[in-house]
């Protein structure tokens, strides 16, 4: 079964949250053969999202099943405010993001120089200690882009799975999901979030994933999610995770 549960309706505020810009969605969903997409736009933009519009959009597509989360930045110090925001919706899922060390925007094209001005092991460390706090706050079911540290195709200097195996045995302990994103195949890095080395990591320490597509338009619902299924039947799941009403469903693949 194909998922896509990360999905942004609204891009980077490049256009309006209503029925004629969502129904495109759908259609691409219908025809890369989507089973359950969510939509989990940044949360901010939550105050110029119109989430009703999902009761309306399912009614006129039966056949998928639409979820409505929030991809939220993680910030260590910002946990009331995450809360917060997190708790004036009912969402099915809430995605815990990290884009930012401090204040730097990592993921940024105009903020890429920071890789070259600092050291690759102490961001990794820093990342990592970000991703499993996240992770450990209970607020976030899903946790997005496992990996997104890469993007530019800076690497530490150890070997993946050595540098991400704490990190890795922490977050088994929280049960949280972890997406097999695709949009890490047309960044820089040329390589799925995580990689197959990672996925396999996550598979020996039993922690659940789903498929996601990270869209930001609607031509690129679904992309490649039947390639990352197939890798991650390849690392041995024979599972994924879906999400409703706040609740983790598996379903067989």
């Amino acid at each position: 079964m194909l998922v896509d549960l990360h999905v942004h309706a609204i891009g980077h505020d490049d256009r309006k949250h209503n029925l004629d810009n969502l129904i495109p969605y759908l259609e691409k969903a219908k025809t890369m053969n989507i089973k359950e997409i969510g939509f989990a736009d940044h949360d901010r933009y939550f105050d110029i999202l119109n989430l009703n519009l999902y009761e309306d959009l399912q009614k006129l597509y039966p056949e998928i099943k639409i979820n409505v989360g929030l991809e939220v930045d993680y910030f260590p110090d910002k946990i009331f405010e995450i809360t917060k925001i997190i708790n004036k919706f009912d969402f099915d899922y809430i995605i815990g993001s990290v884009h930012y060390i401090d204040e730097w925007m990592f993921d940024s094209d105009k903020q890429k120089q920071g890789f070259l001005e600092k050291d690759i092991d102490e961001v990794y460390k820093q990342y990592l200690s970000r991703i499993v706090g996240a992770a450990q706050t209970g607020l976030f079911p899903l946790i997005g882009h496992l990996d997104l540290i890469k993007i530019f195709g800076f690497k530490p200097t150890k070997n993946i799975s050595e540098t991400f195996l704490e990190a890795i045995k922490l977050i088994q302990k929280t049960g949280v999901v972890i997406e097999l994103n695709t949009n890490g195949w047309y960044k820089p890095v040329n390589e799925l979030y995580p990689s197959e080395e990672l996925i396999k990591l996550c598979f020996n320490y039993n922690i659940p994933i789903t498929l996601s597509s990270d869209a930001h338009q609607a031509e690129h619902v679904g992309r490649d999610v039947d390639k990352a299924l197939n890798l991650a039947k390849k690392c041995g799941y024979k599972k994924i995770a879906t999400f409703a009403n706040k609740k983790v469903n598996f379903v067989n693949i």
